[in-house]
């Protein structure tokens, strides 16, 4: 299929819809409509306000992106374990895992070798990204527990104009809970297959003086997959390709956070370890001595005020510490010589300090300006790799940023909005790049809403990218690389059809220039990485939401996305095809619903030039509250008909395809005390 008919087939739509749209509202339905708006609720309520497109809280009709929102309840109510459930409900996100990470893709980019970092995640504000793999874990080892999460805001396309560095293809603002949300103590404890585990424990409250307090400790354990079979490694020498009992993980978590009048203060300390069965890196295969260890702590303190001319004054200070070490273990021997069985160690310490302000101003009252600015101090960039015999790397930099950006909300008439906005970021490392924004948000009937974007955004290498090798043994260094580049045009369409539904459509085209991929040099086979050229994607997504009044909630969506290297071949690891369906049915009343998702995808292909099979995953949950006052419960069987799916593997991988998790069930109980 020629990859531009679906885009030319959904901008008709668009079209023709908004034509249609205008001719009824404007002969009968206008006032009808109008009228049952004032009576009943809007879709969630109201129209939802988000904060993460522009810095300050604004309605998501107004917002100069596509936006999604994920409330605390849904996730409660579809049982999402991880921030990777959430985002494998959206439509234009495509998820992977390689039994050591989960990796995020977006509108059919997945490359190789991305530890997450073309997606800017936040937490309340504050970039989760490190700083030596400018990677952020997105499944167990996020750094605050999902039961945390009161909503999560997902920003689509560049944001570089206001962000800076990977606000590639978006940004997620994960919102905490705060102390008035609970209202005292609360615990909870999960079961569930592979043996898993988890508890937490939290207090909040919201004190008269109004101090308010949120204090939470968790932790997670999973034997995971007692045994998984890899046909690579079938021979006798490798268990017949069976890794048994590699495939453990556990979490711990800590989080606090403290406000009081303008200021908060907030803390974290997380620690993820997990086990690899599938012997990447050329690692003996069936070892459980190889296996990772990574954590991320940070301090955030956080002033916010609202000066009496109407400025709203926000500033950031903030210290961050990550590290990660990994085991790896290699057999160094020649062939036909005894075993020599080696645990290559790495090592990476991360530590940074920042600060940030910004002022948000309603100027002649037509014009929304923000100013801000941005410096952060890599204090130390430590990567550090050896084994018994030698020490291979012993790299300790440091690095600075500083950023200044502008942006103007120019309200030219009623229902006609200009959205203009530009970044400059310094890098000691690669330089300066400058990056813009702007939008035309025009509202012509109060249902309909139509968006036309443009915008570009920067990834600059990290500190991993442009200095690690393991001397030889499986990477090198490269000689040097080009910060990544992106641009973007979209067309949105928002069309609110009734109280209850509404339709979200948007068409878009990428441009990326100097992409950044972990490659095999066929030189001397070692892994490295380079500036592998440049790379298209042209993609559209068409979802309807629905929320009624007796309860019934969900969403169906389809995303077709089309992603291609410059000799015009499809980028490994991207489905061009996925529809997905979230559905909340309650059962009796409120406090007792089923859920449900199905997610389908078209097959992804492998870096061998294979094609993985398509999937329809289908997950759903009993979930129930109240039925003794202050617990709730949820029973979810995930991967409901143990469909057989598999991922492709990446460069460091023997496996052209890995295999994913069948049928997994889970048993959750919440209470408050």
């Amino acid at each position: 299929m020629n990859m531009r008919q679906p885009l030319y087939y959904l901008i008709a739509l668009m079209v023709s819809g908004l034509s249609f749209t205008g001719q009824v509202i404007a002969e009968t339905e206008f006032a009808d409509l109008e009228s049952s708006l004032d009576d009943e609720e809007l879709l969630f309520g109201e129209i939802p306000s988000v904060f993460s497109a522009s810095k300050y809280e604004q309605k998501v009709t107004e917002a100069p992106a596509r936006i999604s929102i994920v409330t605390a309840d849904e996730i409660q109510r579809y049982a999402h374990r991880t921030l990777i459930d959430v985002l494998n409900t959206l439509p234009g996100f495509q998820t992977s895992y390689d039994r050591t990470y989960s990796y995020i893709g977006a509108r059919g980019f997945g490359v190789p070798g991305d530890f997450n970092t073309r997606i800017l995640m936040l937490v309340d504000g504050h970039r989760i990204n490190e700083n030596i793999y400018d990677g952020v874990l997105a499944d167990r080892g996020f750094v605050v527990d999902i039961d945390l999460i009161d909503r999560v805001e997902v920003v689509r396309g560049p944001a570089s104009s206001l962000y800076g560095s990977s606000a590639f293809f978006g940004v997620i603002n994960v919102i905490t809970k705060r102390g008035r949300d609970l209202q005292g103590a609360e615990i909870s404890a999960a079961a569930g297959s592979q043996s898993s585990y988890r508890g937490r424990i939290s207090y909040g409250e919201r004190f008269d003086n109004g101090f308010e307090l949120l204090l939470s400790a968790s932790g997670y354990d999973s034997d995971g997959n007692d045994q998984l079979y890899y046909a690579e490694f079938d021979g006798p020498a490798s268990n017949n390709g069976i890794a048994e009992n590699a495939d453990d993980a556990n979490n711990r978590n800590l989080y606090a956070k403290l406000s009081y009048g303008d200021f908060t203060l907030s803390g974290v300390y997380e620690e993820y370890e997990k086990g690899i069965p599938t012997a990447s890196y050329e690692t003996i295969f069936n070892d459980s001595r190889t296996r990772t260890w990574e954590g991320h702590a940070y301090l955030d303190l956080k002033y916010q005020h609202l000066m009496g001319n109407g400025a709203d004054v926000t500033a950031r200070l903030f210290y961050d510490d990550s590290w990660y070490n990994g085991d790896w273990t290699y057999d160094y021997a020649d062939p036909g010589d005894p075993p020599d069985e080696v645990v290559f160690k790495e090592e990476a310490d991360g530590d940074w300090w920042g600060a940030e302000a910004q002022v948000t101003q309603e100027l002649f009252e037509n014009h929304r300006l923000t100013l801000g600015t941005e410096y952060r101090n890599n204090l130390r960039e430590k990567q550090y790799n050896y084994d018994i015999y030698d020490v291979y790397q012993d790299l300790d930099t440091d690095s600075y940023t500083w950023a200044a950006y502008l942006q103007d909300e120019f309200r030219i008439r009623d229902g006609l909005i200009l959205n203009l906005g530009l970044r400059y970021d310094y890098f000691s490392t690669v330089g300066s790049t400058i990056n813009p924004r702007a939008a035309v948000i025009w509202t012509p009937y109060e249902p309909t809403t139509l968006k036309l974007l443009y915008g570009t955004a920067f990834r600059a290498p990290n500190s991993y990218e442009l200095h690690f090798h393991d001397g030889g043994i499986a990477q090198k260094a490269p000689d040097g690389l080009d910060p990544e580049t992106i641009e973007t045009y979209e067309l949105i369409l928002e069309q609110r059809l009734n109280v209850s539904l509404n339709l979200v459509a948007s068409v878009y085209h990428n441009n990326i220039e100097d992409l950044l991929a972990l490659t095999t040099d066929p030189a001397d086979d070692l892994l490295v990485f380079e500036n592998s050229g440049d790379a298209t994607a042209m993609g559209s997504e068409l979802e309807l939401q629905g929320q009624w009044e007796n309860g019934w909630s969900g969403s169906v969506s389809y995303s077709y996305q089309q992603a291609e290297n410059a000799s015009g071949e499809r980028l490994v690891n991207s489905p061009s095809n996925m529809a997905k369906l979230n559905l909340i049915a309650p059962l009796a009343g409120d406090d007792f619903s089923a859920g449900l998702e199905l997610q389908y995808e078209s097959g992804r292909k492998t870096l061998s030039g294979d094609e993985t099979d398509g999937r329809v995953i289908t997950n759903t949950t009993l979930f129930s509250r109240n039925w003794i006052q202050g617990l709730k419960v949820s029973a979810s069987i995930y991967n409901l008909f143990d469909e057989n799916y598999a991922n492709p593997g990446f460069e460091e991988h023997a496996q052209d395809q890995i295999e994913q998790d069948g049928r997994t069930f889970r048993l959750k109980f919440d209470y408050a005390l």
